[in-house]
């Protein structure tokens, strides 16, 4: 009877093992063509995702996986959470994402894992979430620095509005954060409390940027904190004749951004190299899910942009560019 059990109980654990093994094998013995890995963005009707989708449009071409570039239109948060599920119901093989809000997206991203789908962030990070990794800038630390730079332009002394074309999203509060506690190393600069907060279609941003300057008129810098705020600002600037006399400091290499450097209405702007961050989270997924390497967060860095090179940028542009952005 025991040598009975004894057998049962080895057979029984053969067998666990056996399924296990088989288990843990399964994505590796999957074909980079049977892989599909969306990619959700914040606002794919931005210019800004242009770079990214190239990026991650590449990145499948490469490793001969599906990726589908997918996202919201206006920041639309209802349309992010309905269109992550779907995926998540469709059991695809990888998630790469940009959380609109860390309190909604979160358990979403817990719940695809809990599935089994691997999940990654990139462009906008969400480090309270269960998420993998995450490819993008330190956005706290390039904001800080940002600030720097326009306090010594400055000469330590004036008064700062900061713009944002989404206040309450994860990147922007980080980078609000990181430009609020960059500033506080010089006394002599007053940062103005509320951010200007331009969210909304292009005429809507427009609009709130042009409120919030003639509500400041002592205004002396602008910090903004984004590819859709950047440009417009550089707008405002170049109508009302105030090239050379508000420093402005922005972020990524939007064409007009690019056109209002030259032409001496945004002092320099911050690229974060967006071709990557929508190229290497897919690369690692393919590599994780055929290769079983581990997932690793990457920094994409900065790069600034002024008169000294923009031309170079411009000119890349012109020529069809796709990792200028």
């Amino acid at each position: 009877m025991k040598k009975a059990l004894l057998i049962l109980v080895a057979l029984l654990l053969a067998c666990s093992l056996a399924f296990a093994g088989g288990q843990g094998d399964t994505k590796g013995k999957k074909k980079a063509s049977d892989l599909v890995v969306p990619v959700v963005y914040l606002d794919v009707s931005i210019n800004f995702a242009q770079p990214l989708k190239a990026g991650a449009e590449q990145a499948g071409k490469d490793t001969g996986m599906k990726v589908i570039f997918d996202g919201p239109v206006n920041w639309n948060l209802d349309q992010q959470v309905s269109i992550i599920e779907n995926y998540i119901t469709k059991k695809v093989d990888g998630l790469v994402l940009a959380p609109l809000s860390s309190e909604v997206i979160d358990p979403i991203i817990k719940k695809a894992l809990d599935a089994g789908i691997p999940v990654v962030t990139f462009n906008t990070d969400s480090p309270s979430s269960k998420r993998i990794a995450y490819f993008g800038q330190d956005v706290y630390a390039v904001a800080k620095e940002q600030a720097k730079m326009i306090a010594e332009l400055m000469k330590g002394k004036g008064t700062v509005l900061i713009t944002s074309c989404d206040a309450a999203a994860p990147w922007s509060q980080e980078r609000e954060r990181g430009n609020r506690d960059g500033f506080k190393a010089f006394p002599g600069i007053k940062v103005i409390p509320n951010i200007c907060n331009a969210k909304g279609d292009e005429q809507v941003t427009y609009a709130a940027i042009e409120n919030a300057i003639a509500a400041n008129p002592n205004i002396t810098a602008i910090a903004s904190l984004d590819a859709v705020t950047t440009p417009a600002v550089g707008r405002y600037i170049l109508r009302n004749g105030l090239a050379g006399k508000i420093i402005q400091i922005g972020h990524d290499l939007m064409p007009e951004t690019l056109d209002n450097i030259k032409a001496g209405a945004t002092t320099a702007t911050l690229s974060q190299n967006p071709f990557a961050q929508g190229y290497e989270p897919v690369k690692a997924i393919f590599e994780f899910l055929i290769n079983g390497k581990e997932l690793k967060s990457l920094d994409t860095g900065a790069v600034k942009v002024d008169k000294s090179n923009v031309e170079e940028y411009i000119k890349r542009l012109e020529a069809g560019d796709k990792t200028v952005g």
